[in-house]
């Protein structure tokens, strides 16, 4: 594992500037298997974030064309790293034995499955216990934020349970997708940023009549 960390620090700043890297058999293993997991990484983030709106799917490049042209890249990626590993087998031949290498290979081996099951492995997540508190608590989140919002927008606050159903409606349309990048967890998240918060005020006001109050 240090050889493959090693590896991830010396490439790190070249995909700034570029530049020759030279690897041993182990490292163009390794490379071609960061390859292949970045391919299922980006799959997986397209399945979970299938019901974007096409302009969002394009924003965050998990559309079609920019999938295609990610899978074309990392074909033509892995196919040079595997001629060059070739050369470097032959390489490793002669520098050690034969059994050396043998054995060296079937380490890589059991390292490779445990890569596998333990960091590049992209299961669904399960269901959160208590999952009606969860969304509760979110929802209370939800409603202080568009409080707070409301009052820094410079409008009058409006009654509690008025404003208690628009932020389940925003829920439920965010849960269906309907509110492109601005979904529950990203609005919690992030409920100190201008944008959120103008974002979920708009979303309001478009569903309550609220006065605005005077700024002297």
């Amino acid at each position: 594992m240090d050889e493959v960390i090693g590896l991830w620090k010396r490439l790190k700043p070249k995909a700034m500037t570029g530049g020759r890297v030279q690897m041993n058999a182990i490292e163009l293993r390794a490379s071609i298997f960061s390859v292949r997991v970045n391919l299922d990484y980006v799959r997986s983030r397209r399945h979970f974030y299938r019901r974007l709106k096409s302009k969002d799917k394009a924003v965050f490049r998990l559309d079609d064309e920019s999938f295609d042209q990610l899978i074309k890249r990392s074909h033509r990626v892995i196919h040079t790293l595997e001629r060059h590993t070739k050369r470097a087998n032959r390489t490793s031949v002669k520098q050690v034995s034969r059994d050396a290498y043998g054995l060296l290979m079937d380490a890589w081996r059991l390292h490779l499955r445990w890569m596998r099951l333990h960091i590049a492995y992209f299961k669904p997540p399960r269901g959160i216990r208590g999952r009606k508190v969860q969304q509760q608590k979110m929802l209370v989140e939800m409603m202080q934020m568009a409080e707070d919002a409301i009052q820094n927008e410079g409008y009058e606050k409006p009654e509690s349970k008025d404003l208690w159903k628009i932020v389940r409606l925003y829920a439920r349309s965010a849960r269906r997708s309907r509110e492109g990048i601005y979904n529950i967890h990203y609005m919690i998240r992030n409920k100190l940023l201008a944008g959120p918060r103008v974002y979920l005020v708009d979303f309001i006001l478009k569903r309550l009549k609220l006065k605005e109050l005077s700024k002297t």
